[in-house]
C-alpha cells in the first residue's frame, strides 16, 4: 500500500485532519452546551461505561437491557476498551470523528489508485467533507455503525478484488456493529451481483442473513424493531410484503412525498455531479437501506441527523469513485466544470441541511445553563447514584446507577445519592424551541421530583442559578 504521506497523497490526509477536528469541535461544542440527549448518546455511553468495569452482563439502568441486548453490537468490546482509558462521552465523539473524518484521504486514495483525475479526486473529496449527512450524524449523539463507514467503503471497492483477505474482515467488522447491518451486507452482495462477482454474492448474501438472524435473537430482549416500525404493513413478513405489493400507496401515510424528496435530495444533492451510468451498481446497493428508511413508520429514519442512512453513504461515494474511475475518463475541462458543480451543490445541501443556526439559535442561549451544570457536577462522585432529566443524563451516563425523571418506574426518591435538576426559570430546549422549565410539560414532572425529596427528608438546595441539587446528606 502506498504511503499516506507520498506527496500525492498529503493534501488529501492534511484535509482529513482538519475535517475530523472540525467534526470533533462542532460535536464537543454541541454536547457542552446541553445539545445532546440520553438517546442515543447516554445508552451508549453507558453501555461502554459498563463494559468496560466488566459488567457486560448488567442490565442498563437506562436502557433497562444488557448492553449486548440492545442491537447485539460486539463492536462495543473494542470501544469499550479505549473508552475505559478517558471514560467520557468526548473519546466516543473523537472515536466517530476520526471514522468520518478519514473518508476525503481514503476515498482520494482510492480514486489515485484508479487514475482518477486530480480535479475529480478534489471534487469527491469536497462533497464529501461539505456533505450534510456527514456533519449531521457526528453532532452530539454515538453510534457504533457510523464508525464502520470507513470499512464499508473499502468492502465495497474490494467486491470485485480477487484477494479476499481485505474483503472479508471488512465485511464482518461491519455486521458486528449492530444487527441492523446486515442491510448493508445485503445491499452489497446485490452490488457484487451487479459486478458479476456471482460466487462473492452468494457467501456475502448468507453470511449477512445469517448475522441478521443470530444478532436479532440474540437481541430480541431490546424489542422487534421491524415489527415496531414497519408493523403497519402487516403481523408477518408475509403481509408486510403482500401490502407493499398490493396497496404501495400505503405508505406514504407514514412517510408523505415531500419527506421523502427532502430527504434523498439531502443525501445525494452533493453527490449528483459526481455520479455517472456507472454508477448504477452502487445505487443498486444501498436500495435495501434506503427502501427500508423510505417505508419506516419511524421519521427519524429520514432524518439526516441519525445513523440510519451511513450505509447510504457508503455507497454513494462508491457510486462515485465507479464513475469517476470509468475507461472513458472526462476531459480537463469537464473536469473542472464537474469541481465548480460540486462545490456548488455540496455548499447549498450544508447551507440548505446543515442546522448551522442552530448553534446561534438553540445552544449558545444555553452557555450560562451549561457553565452552571458542570460547576454543580463536580461534587457527584463517578460511583454515586442520580436521578435526573433525560438532558442532563447524557452527561452523566458513565456510572451504574442515572435514570430519567421522565420514564416511568424511577422508584423512590431517597434510594439516589443526587437528584439533579434544572432551575424552573431557566430555558430549555423542547421541539426546537427554547422555554422555560417551568412553562413546559417537564415543568410538573420537576417540581413533583422536588417535592417527593424534600418529602423524604433529601437536603434540596440551589447549587447556583440554573441547577438544584438534592442529597441524602
Amino acid at each position: 500500500m502506498s504511503s499516506l504521506l507520498h506527496p500525492s497523497r498529503r493534501p488529501f490526509v492534511i484535509l482529513a485532519v482538519l475535517y475530523s477536528s472540525v467534526l470533533f469541535t462542532s460535536t464537543a461544542v454541541q454536547h457542552y452546551l446541553m445539545g445532546s440527549q440520553v438517546w442515543d448518546l447516554g445508552i451508549f455511553e453507558q453501555f461502554n461505561w459498563l463494559i468496560a468495569n466488566g459488567k457486560i452482563n448488567t442490565i442498563s439502568s437506562l436502557r433497562n437491557i444488557t448492553p449486548l441486548q440492545d442491537h447485539f453490537s460486539l463492536l462495543l468490546l473494542p470501544i469499550a476498551l479505549v473508552y475505559k482509558l478517558s471514560p467520557n462521552a468526548y473519546t466516543l465523539f473523537a472515536l466517530q470523528s476520526l471514522a468520518l473524518g478519514c473518508m476525503p484521504a481514503l476515498a482520494a486514495d482510492l480514486c489515485l489508485r484508479q487514475g482518477v483525475k486530480r480535479e475529480l479526486i478534489w471534487a469527491l473529496a469536497i462533497a464529501i467533507v461539505l456533505s450534510p449527512y456527514s456533519f449531521l450524524v457526528n453532532r452530539g449523539d454515538f453510534h457504533p455503525d457510523v464508525l464502520t463507514l470507513p470499512l464499508m467503503l473499502v468492502a465495497i471497492r474490494e467486491v470485485d478484488q480477487p484477494r479476499r483477505w481485505l474483503y472479508y474482515p471488512c465485511l464482518l467488522l461491519t455486521l458486528v456493529a449492530k444487527n441492523a447491518q446486515a442491510l448493508f451486507g445485503i445491499g452489497l452482495s446485490f452490488y457484487a451481483l451487479a459486478k458479476g462477482q456471482r460466487a462473492r454474492a452468494a457467501i456475502t448474501l448468507a453470511i449477512s442473513m445469517a448475522w441478521w438472524s443470530l444478532a436479532t435473537h440474540i437481541s430480541s430482549a431490546g424489542g422487534d424493531h421491524v415489527g415496531i416500525r414497519l408493523g403497519y404493513l402487516g403481523d408477518t413478513k408475509l403481509e408486510m410484503l403482500t401490502t407493499l405489493i398490493t396497496r404501495p400507496s400505503v405508505v406514504f401515510n407514514e412517510a408523505p412525498p415531500d419527506s421523502i424528496l427532502l430527504y434523498s435530495l439531502g443525501l445525494s444533492l452533493p453527490f449528483l455531479a459526481l455520479l455517472g451510468r456507472a454508477s448504477w451498481k452502487a445505487l443498486l446497493g444501498c436500495t435495501p437501506i434506503y427502501f427500508t428508511n423510505l417505508i419506516s413508520a419511524s421519521s427519524i429514519q429520514r432524518e439526516l441527523n441519525h445513523h440510519y442512512s451511513i450505509g447510504i453513504l457508503a455507497f454513494l461515494i462508491g457510486g462515485c469513485i465507479d464513475a469517476l474511475a470509468q475507461a472513458n475518463p472526462p476531459s480537463l475541462q469537464r473536469a473542472k466544470t464537474i469541481l465548480y458543480a460540486t462545490l456548488l451543490f455540496s455548499t447549498a445541501a450544508l447551507l440548505g441541511y446543515g442546522r448551522l443556526g442552530y448553534y446561534q439559535s438553540r445552544l449558545l442561549p444555553r452557555l450560562q445553563e451549561a457553565q452552571d451544570f458542570q460547576a454543580a457536577k463536580q461534587i457527584i462522585q463517578p460511583n454515586d447514584s442520580v436521578l435526573t432529566i433525560a438532558n442532563y443524563a447524557a452527561h452523566m451516563a458513565g456510572r451504574q446507577m442515572v435514570k430519567q425523571i421522565e420514564k416511568p418506574g424511577y422508584g423512590a426518591v431517597n434510594q439516589y445519592d443526587w437528584i439533579v435538576l434544572p432551575a424552573p426559570n431557566i430555558p430549555i430546549n423542547i421541539a426546537g424551541k427554547l422555554k422555560r422549565v417551568d412553562r413546559t410539560k417537564l415543568g410538573p414532572n420537576v417540581a413533583r421530583v422536588r417535592r417527593e425529596a424534600e418529602a423524604a427528608q433529601m437536603n434540596c438546595r440551589s447549587a447556583n442559578a440554573s441547577i438544584v441539587l438534592c442529597s441524602r446528606t
